[in-house]
């Protein structure tokens, strides 16, 4: 019963927002402040449980940040929002809306010609990402998993697709590393509760449990991994900082190269913690993860 009233909750959540984007769309980018105040005021009332959850699983080492950090992470939540709804018409008025760092790395992945593996998280505006490199004429494969409603995991990705993004449902690795063989682009976010399914590392001083996911696919494809996030600047624009790629080694454990990887996740979200979804559930059932 329990189950029941939450997919319905979920569900009438999907449908108030998509009918809330179609609204919204049909006003011009001048808008976009005004947006912002008002899903801002009703954004902890809906997502009163996840702020609770970001502010117990915190790191003590941004104590003294809490409330700034929190506040941050809700006004991303809406502006990464309403960024991916108004998004041509954000470039339209702002053709420098989207700033690219490192842009020698992806030049340098490209000329080794065996695919690219992007790996960003829910750090920014992620969405951003796999658009911009798709118009930057690499187009992007992006692994997705469903989400709780399948209205909402369809809406989703009509953003996706509608940008020139194709969307990895189902088959995902071995797909993936199809593509990479063809020296496609592949991209995939790797920072979610891995439980049982991953291998337990150090993130943050405490056990999590990650995917080996960015490990198999870089080992079995010799394609570079290139960590990449999309980080909100202070004057609205957005930066993309396309990170030199995680070196693995193949004679360290599985749970040595996961490690690297989320060393990364680390490294930028401690350089903006008020970027990343902190109420994700990331050390719940740590313990099921492998320790090999």
């Amino acid at each position: 019963m329990r189950d029941h009233l939450k997919k319905i909750k979920r569900t009438l959540r999907a449908r108030l927002v998509k009918w809330l984007v179609t609204m919204m769309t049909r006003l011009d980018v001048t808008a976009i402040p005004k947006l912002k105040r008002l899903l801002l005021k009703v954004f902890p009332l809906i997502f009163a449980k996840e702020i609770k959850r970001a502010r117990e699983l915190l790191p003590a080492e941004f104590a003294d940040r809490k409330d700034e950090i929190i506040a941050g992470m809700a006004s991303n939540q809406v502006m990464t929002l309403l960024e991916v709804f108004f998004y041509e018409k954000l470039l339209a008025a702002d053709p420098d809306f989207v700033q690219i760092e490192g842009r020698e790395n992806i030049e340098e992945a490209l000329a080794g010609k065996r695919g690219i593996i992007i790996l960003s998280g829910h750090f920014g505006n992620w969405e951003v990402m796999g658009y911009t490199l798709t118009k930057m004429g690499i187009p992007m494969h992006v692994m997705a998993r469903a989400q709780a409603v399948d209205q909402m995991t369809e809406f989703m990705n009509s953003f996706r697709e509608r940008r020139g993004e194709v969307v990895i449902m189902d088959n995902t690795i071995p797909t993936a590393l199809k593509l990479l063989a063809q020296n496609k682009t592949v991209g995939l976010l790797s920072d979610l509760n891995a439980r049982e399914r991953g291998f337990q590392v150090r993130f943050f001083g405490r056990n999590a449990s990650f995917y080996s996911a960015p490990v198999l696919m870089a080992l079995r494809s010799r394609a570079p991994l290139i960590p990449s996030f999309a980080e909100r600047q202070k004057n609205g624009r957005l930066l993309l900082r396309f990170e030199k790629p995680v070196i693995f080694d193949r004679s360290q454990s599985m749970r040595d190269n996961i490690q690297r990887y989320v060393d990364r996740y680390e490294e930028a979200y401690r350089r903006r913690p008020d970027l990343w979804c902190w109420f994700h559930e990331r050390y719940e059932f740590a313990s099921l993860g492998r320790t090999g």
